[in-house]
């Protein structure tokens, strides 16, 4: 276990990581507050191998650059492997109605698959979904013909206009949301290849765009921020001894079954 957690850690550079969403000041702030209050990174960033995109951890890298940390612990990982999935957060409200949506957003109702299949080919943003009298409707959200980044900057513009009503949820709770009497704004996943690009180009996407999935996650790492003010090789190695520390004392345990952390 000790050989195969140290093959999934690494210390990296921060100025070499892309971030590929943009923070939420909020929760920017609770974070850094919280990090230095206990003086770790407690979970290593999720990075793509080959690009240094920062696919988990966008907030964290955000406060080690704020502090002037130069280096971030990190669970280097192959983001071509379809192991790893991509999925999206979905702005779902318990009392948003489809007037109030119409006084902000041109709409035009849809049947599912047609609404889908609009969303998917960038010709709106969005599709308003809600239960009335037990029956479902669908809307799309200001249609038109849109580019790809044109498209990204649509979806901010109107979930902006909404945003403290909302709430986010996985793509895979859509059908037990509306069910719930939630109203559901359902959009496209984003794929590897377009994150990959926006990070690169230094073109976030809005926070809350992206959900990956990433098997055999590594939590807890629990690095001393002080370490990662050393070199590289130095970072590494103090991690090091702390790992074969906590597992030879028995601090480690895999997960086959899925879990539910609490923060």
């Amino acid at each position: 276990m000790l050989e195969e957690i140290l093959k999934r850690v690494d210390i990296e550079e921060v100025d070499k990581l892309l971030p590929h969403e943009e923070t939420i000041e909020k929760n920017l702030f609770r974070l850094k507050e919280g990090m230095l209050n206990i003086g770790q990174v407690v979970d290593p960033l999720i990075v793509d191998k080959d690009s240094g995109v920062v696919l988990d951890g966008n907030h964290r890298v955000a406060v080690l650059k704020n502090i002037g940390c130069p280096l971030a612990p990190i669970q280097p990982v192959d983001y071509s492997s379809s192991k790893i999935g991509v999925g999206t957060w979905l702005p779902v409200s318990k009392d948003l109605k489809l007037a109030e949506v119409k006084e902000k957003a041109a709409v035009e109702e849809v049947e599912l698959l047609a609404g889908m299949k609009a969303v998917n080919e960038f010709k709106a943003p969005f599709m308003f979904v809600f239960r009335e009298a037990g029956i479902s409707k669908y809307y799309l959200i200001e249609p038109a013909d849109y580019g790809f980044d044109d498209f990204v900057s649509k979806q901010l513009e109107v979930i902006s206009q909404f945003e403290d009503r909302l709430k986010y949820i996985g793509d895979d709770f859509f059908d037990e949301k509306l069910k719930d009497g939630h109203s559901v704004f359902y959009r496209r996943p984003y794929t590897k290849k377009e994150i990959i690009k926006k990070a690169k180009d230094r073109k976030p996407f809005p926070p809350k765009s992206t959900r990956h999935i990433i098997p055999d996650r590594i939590i807890r790492l629990n690095m001393r921020i002080g370490w990662l003010h050393e070199n590289k090789e130095q970072a590494y190695e103090l991690m090091k001894s702390m790992l074969v520390t906590r597992a030879y004392n028995g601090n480690v345990r895999r997960y086959p079954e899925s879990v539910i952390v609490i923060y």
